[in-house]
């Protein structure tokens, strides 16, 4: 059986963040705080073993280097005190002869460290029942012939260690008491750092598609992180809202376009159903019909290829090929429509061009298409040929028909689009969706078509290629 794991929460990951963060700083605080408490300690019983040292030695001279008057300001300054800072022990040539009460049992010879000298003082912890004591052994120089005297001295450290201890089990409790506190404050900052994508995600929530034109405020100003979310939403829901636009009017243009030649075709036959007619009569009715059959063909035929060349997942064939050739192919095909209208067709210029083969016959003949019907009787139309694959491949499309009103040039590419408001069915009438292809061909190679128009002087029509990436 798989087990889900629930995802954790941005708010609860932060909050999780800052309190280990907090932790974090606070702990090495107290590392630091720690080790300089101890520093201190260490210091200080060093300072104050140094100073026995030199204060016994002073006394030792006094009494000409005879331990007796040493051990006797020993003895003077421990008697009486309830609590003794010190212990101390006299040893001459290995021998005691002198030391405070009940030290032997408490603190024997045994443990005190081997003598090492004043200034590099060796200091052993030792621990007897609740005290703490921190045993060094110090050299003292004493009368000739006496032999060397050593003190033995346990400096007691129980209050410090109780500090520290006291210490350690405050910062114990702090952290125990901390953590649901900065958990506590954590989440606060997180909630109150995410409210702006709460807002976001409510104005979000409100948007449905009778809405899409709606956007999320840009005031009062949002955080810097967010500023660009927002930006790229707007900016998403600006394309949803033109696209779902553009969809509607292509679902009624289609509806248009399929309801004329079917309301054509289903008239015709009713007509020829309500009576007998002659022979040539169903020859008139079948041939409109055919027609009509026909442009629903090429219409529907049109519509697929568009789908097809706007699906992200459609690959190019690029082929390395001379754009004159195929041009002269495309021609061909128009031969017969130019010569039913004593049209001229040239070519100029000549280039080598990678692109579809397939895709850029499509596109030059349907813009030679539109030239082809637009143009006046016994005029001429030039393909025009420029560039270079390096620099990128022009072919323009000239002819010198009626020309196209200045208010119709930025709706040209749009589907179902004519210049002729009645759109009536007319056989010289396209459907309106040439130039969406031509445009959608030149998007897919990252290409451009442009159209320059004067009404009375003709039309050109440029298609640029762009140049072939190394």
């Amino acid at each position: 059986m798989k087990i889900r794991l629930r995802p954790t929460s941005i708010s609860g990951r932060l909050a999780l963040l800052y309190t280990l963060g907090a932790l974090l700083a606070v702990g090495l605080f107290a590392l630091l705080a720690n080790g300089k408490l101890e520093t201190n300690f260490t210091a200080a019983h060093k300072d104050f073993l140094q100073a026995k040292a030199a204060e016994f030695q002073d006394d030792l001279n006094e009494g000409d280097g005879a331990p007796n008057l040493l051990i006797n300001e020993i003895l003077k300054e421990t008697d009486g005190a309830r609590l003794r800072a010190y212990e101390a022990r006299v040893l001459v040539a290995g021998r005691q002869v002198g030391e405070t009460p009940d030290m032997g049992a408490l603190l024997p010879v045994a443990m005190f460290p081997a003598v090492r000298g004043v200034q590099s003082l060796p200091l052993i912890p030792y621990q007897t029942g609740n005290s703490s004591w921190l045993l060094s052994s110090l050299p003292l120089q004493g009368a000739q012939g006496s032999g060397g005297v050593v003190l033995q001295i346990a400096l007691d450290i129980t209050r410090d260690k109780a500090l520290l201890t006291d210490f350690h089990r405050a910062l114990a409790v702090f952290f125990v008491l901390m953590v649901p506190l900065l958990l506590g404050a954590g989440r606060l900052a997180a909630a109150h750092a995410l409210a702006p994508v709460t807002r976001i995600a409510k104005v979000a929530q409100s948007i449905t598609s009778a809405q899409l034109s709606r956007r999320i405020p840009l005031d009062p100003p949002w955080p810097r992180e967010l500023a660009g979310l927002v930006q790229v939403f707007n900016q998403m829901l600006y394309n949803l809202d033109s696209n779902f636009g553009r969809l509607s009017r292509f679902s009624a243009d289609i509806a248009h376009e399929l309801r004329t030649p079917l309301s054509n075709l289903n008239g015709s036959l009713e007509v020829c159903l309500t009576r007998p007619r002659s022979g040539e009569e169903y020859r008139d009715t079948i041939a409109s019909a055919l027609e009509d059959c026909q442009r629903l063909t090429g219409l529907i035929e049109n519509l697929l290829f568009l789908a097809r060349v706007e699906n992200p997942s459609h690959a190019l064939r690029y082929e390395r090929f001379e754009a004159i050739e195929l041009c002269a192919w495309v021609i061909a095909q128009y031969d017969a429509q130019a010569n039913a209208r004593n049209l001229l067709i040239r070519t100029e210029g000549a280039a080598a061009l990678y692109a579809d083969t397939l895709l850029f016959r499509q596109a030059v003949g349907n813009v030679l298409a539109n030239a082809v019907r637009h143009a006046p009787l016994g005029s001429q139309i030039t393909l025009s040929i420029s560039g270079s694959p390096a620099s990128g491949v022009e072919i323009a499309i000239a002819d010198q028909g009626p020309g196209i009103a200045p208010e119709h040039l930025p709706r040209l590419f749009d589907r179902f689009y004519q210049t002729d408001p009645a759109r009536g069915h007319k056989a010289a009438q396209g459907s309106g969706l040439g130039l969406s292809i031509v445009h959608s061909i030149l998007d897919l190679h990252g290409g451009q078509v442009t159209i320059e128009s004067e009404v009375g002087k003709g039309t050109v029509v440029r298609l640029r290629f762009p140049p072939l990436e190394a």
